[in-house]
């Protein structure tokens, strides 16, 4: 487990964290699938009637219903024209501490999956063998508005300090968050490069994957 320290600045309240992960979308030879857009704050389940029990405050659990993917454009040299890659894990696991202002995740790298078992390998075994996990922690919330406590979402950008592979980097990420009474949702989209965690991207003699990594993560947190 990598422990990270965050940024000195501003934050968002929980996990810009999940950029971190980004880098593991080091996808690599294999077939490909078209990138989807199906980690959109839509997907979470429409906000629970009445706002007695929301307050913007207490510990939300990260897990069931949270699930980040990676997307790199790849050229496989078998094939005429380049596609992209895609690779997505829901094994992300952490704790949003609303009122104490700090927030950390964990994401499992080896259970990123794609269309290809061969891509999968590549990933847990070659880019990750020793560091199966990625951690982020965050020290320091933005300001929160008092119309998020009421069920409306909250947009922001952030600075987020990631780790992997041993090696710290600060990327802008944005977010949308809402709050139902019992549960926490939070929308993460962002873009980094291999040289921000100093990589290279991947290339060989069968494929050649483009310098930048486009990562969606939606994460669901239960009080």
């Amino acid at each position: 487990m990598i422990q990270i320290q965050s940024g000195p600045r501003n934050r968002v309240f929980f996990i810009s964290a999940l950029l971190a992960l980004t880098a593991l979308v080091v996808a690599a030879c294999g077939e490909t699938e078209p990138a989807t857009d199906d980690t959109a704050l839509a997907t979470a389940p429409p906000p629970t009637a009445g706002t007695a029990d929301r307050s913007v405050s207490g510990v939300y659990t990260v897990g069931s219903g949270s699930e980040a993917t990676f997307t790199v454009n790849e050229k496989l040299s078998r094939l005429p024209l380049p596609s992209d890659a895609v690779l997505r894990t829901g094994d992300i696991s952490g704790e949003i501490d609303l009122s104490g202002g700090t927030a950390s995740l964990v994401i499992n790298l080896h259970a990123l999956r794609s269309d290809s078992t061969r891509r999968d390998g590549y990933v847990r075994d070659r880019m990750f063998p020793g560091q199966p996990e990625a951690t982020i922690s965050i020290g320091e919330f933005p300001e929160i508005p008092d119309s998020f406590a009421s069920g409306e979402s909250f947009t922001s950008t952030v600075i987020a300090t990631v780790n992997v592979n041993g090696t710290d980097a600060d990327i802008e990420f944005e977010i949308e968050a809402r709050l139902d009474p019992d549960r926490l949702f939070v929308l993460i989209t962002g873009d980094f490069v291999w040289a921000d965690f100093g990589m290279t991207a991947p290339v060989s003699g069968l494929f050649v994957v483009t310098d930048e990594v486009h990562v969606e993560v939606l994460v669901a947190a239960v009080r």
